[in-house]
C-alpha cells in the first residue's frame, strides 16, 4: 500500500494563516505576485513600492512570514535590503526574516551574492505559479543559522548595481 502525498501547489489552502510583504518597483508585479499568494489562500499580502516604503510597513507588531523582494530597484536594491536586514539594521525587522528576491537577472553575481547573504529562495521572473510557490513554501519550511552581523557586512553588494 502506498501513501499518496497531497500536491501542496495545488492545495488553496497551502499558505492559510500566512502574511507576505510584496516588495516591487512595479505595481503590476505586486498584482502578479498578491493574486497568486491569494489563489494558495494568504491571508495578507501587504505592498510596498520601494525598500523604505517596506521598512514603513513593519513594525514589532506587525511582522510578515515571508518578506518577497525584487532585485532591480533604486536606491536600494533587493540585496541591499536584505543585507541591511541579515546585519540588524532595522530593530523592527528580526536577522532572521525570512526573504524571497524576484530578478529579472539570471546573473551568477546576483545568485552568489544572495546565497552569502541567506536568502531564503529566488525566483527568476516571469514567474510561474507552481515554481513560485514551491519556492514559497520552501522558504517557510526552514530558516538558515544565521553568520555574525559583520559576517554579512563584508559581503560585497555595490558592484550589483551595474545589473540594475
Amino acid at each position: 500500500m502506498t501513501e499518496q502525498r497531497k500536491d501542496t501547489v495545488r492545495d488553496r489552502t497551502a499558505l492559510n494563516g500566512r502574511r507576505f510583504l510584496i516588495v516591487d518597483d512595479h505595481a503590476y508585479m505586486i498584482d502578479v505576485i498578491a493574486e497568486i499568494l491569494k489563489h494558495f489562500g494568504a491571508d495578507e499580502t501587504a505592498r510596498a513600492e520601494s525598500a523604505d516604503a517596506a521598512l514603513l510597513c513593519i513594525s514589532p507588531r506587525v511582522g510578515y512570514d515571508v518578506i518577497i523582494c525584487d532585485f532591480n530597484m533604486k536606491p536600494l536594491n533587493g540585496i541591499q535590503f536584505l543585507q541591511s536586514i541579515r546585519t540588524g539594521k532595522h530593530r523592527e525587522i528580526k536577522r532572521d526574516q525570512r526573504f524571497i528576491l524576484l530578478t529579472g537577472h539570471g546573473e551568477m553575481d546576483v545568485v552568489r551574492a544572495a546565497k552569502a547573504l541567506d536568502v531564503n529562495g529566488y525566483v527568476v521572473k516571469p514567474v510561474a505559479p507552481d515554481t513560485f510557490i514551491k519556492t514559497v513554501q520552501r522558504a517557510l519550511d526552514g530558516n538558515p543559522a544565521l553568520k555574525q552581523p559583520g559576517d554579512y557586512e563584508r559581503i560585497p553588494t555595490s558592484d550589483l548595481k551595474r545589473f540594475q
